[in-house]
């Protein structure tokens, strides 16, 4: 179960990509209105016949028939930016973007 590509083609285009990488057949595309609704996700994983992503806290608890298990080697990462006017002098601002982990590309 996976969320339409219209929503975010670039993250789609790396999401499907590192899966068939891996040899899953993910089958046709999503509809583009599919929303992206927990619930309606863990019922069709429940049923045994799809999987889907989720992160690492998941703070819904999961039904009983669904594991959630890490991909080996966290092969998915998101990549987010941070943007601001460059005149700012706000504090709350500079401490969320410092709070923010960082690596290099």
């Amino acid at each position: 179960m996976s969320f339409p590509r219209s929503g975010s083609p670039a993250w789609y285009d790396e999401v499907t990509s590192v899966l068939r990488s891996f040899g899953l057949a993910l089958g046709p595309e999503p509809p583009q209105d599919q929303s992206l609704i927990a619930e309606v996700k863990l019922a069709a994983v429940g049923t045994g016949k799809t999987f889907a992503l989720a992160p690492p806290h998941w703070s819904a608890p999961l039904p009983e028939n669904v594991v959630w298990k890490p991909l080996h080697q966290h092969p998915l990462v998101r990549r987010t930016w941070a943007a601001w006017p460059a005149h700012s002098r706000r504090r709350d601002l500079a401490a969320f973007i410092t709070a923010l982990p960082t690596t290099d590309l």
